[in-house]
């Protein structure tokens, strides 16, 4: 898989996942006027970010990129793991 259609993909897969938590989010109440306003608000560095991720992905290797996803999702997964205990 190319590392554009690997971005892709998963930016697709976690928008899906972000769009169905919505309702048990509005469920507990958490869709208050407050919290959409500081979404709202990040939208703009989103925007940004996601920009800048296009502009990587582009100009690096594939070989690059992998070796580099894989080492983040390793000090991820290593953080979440001390966080958890």
């Amino acid at each position: 898989m190319s590392p554009l259609v690997y971005a892709g993909t998963t930016t697709i897969f976690f928008a899906v996942c972000n769009w169905v938590k919505l309702v048990p989010y509005a469920m507990l109440g958490q869709l208050s006027t407050e919290n959409l306003k500081v979404a709202a608000i990040l939208t703009i560095p989103a925007l940004l970010s996601v920009q800048a991720g296009i502009w990587i992905v582009k100009r690096l290797s594939p070989t690059i990129f992998y070796k580099l996803i894989t080492w983040m999702l390793l000090i991820v997964s290593i953080r979440l793991i001390w966080g958890g205990l």
